[in-house]
């Protein structure tokens, strides 16, 4: 794998979307497996100094993840990831929103139907996000709560963890 890592994040209020796209030097596999499996998930998701503490992940169509960004204070801030569709090693879809410890939403921030697509190349995998908001007003607040600085900083995590796998 040698492709230089790209990052794109496109915000584009009349359709209330962000789209961001990313470049790994992996294989799909990994990539994937990244994204979806438990032990690998909660090692990148958190950007620095927060970490990703799961209480649950149940990935299948109809499942949820439940976890916590935690802070080095204590401070735990919960979401929730309900799974929609499940393409294997390709697809997945599935809304998020802030919740309480016991998956109940709250308003927080908004509630956001997530679209992955996950493509892979001879010599790197990209993956595809395109978030969809209910109104650009939505995506104001997730965009000014640091969603572009923490995900890029996430997605830079896995890309140093995809080198150790």
């Amino acid at each position: 794998m040698n492709k230089a890592n790209s990052f794109n994040f496109i915000v584009d209020k009349y359709a209330a979307t962000i789209t961001f796209e990313r470049s790994f030097n992996a294989r799909l596999a990994q990539v994937w497996s990244a994204w979806t499996d438990p032990e690998i998930l909660c090692q990148w998701w958190a950007p620095k100094p927060y970490e990703c503490v799961i209480k649950s992940l149940d990935f299948r169509e109809g499942g949820r993840w439940l976890y916590c960004m935690q802070g080095p204070k204590g401070d735990r801030h919960w979401c929730y990831f309900d799974y929609e569709t499940i393409k294997p090693k390709s697809y997945f879809s599935g809304s998020d929103a802030f919740c309480d410890d016991n998956g109940v939403v709250n308003d927080i921030k908004p509630k956001v139907k997530w679209e992955a697509n996950f493509r892979e190349a001879v010599d790197h995998t990209t993956v595809i996000v395109v978030m969809h908001f209910d109104s650009p007003a939505d995506l104001d607040k997730i965009v000014a709560m640091g969603f572009k600085e923490g995900m890029t900083q996430g997605l830079g995590q896995l890309e140093e963890l995809l080198k150790a796998l």
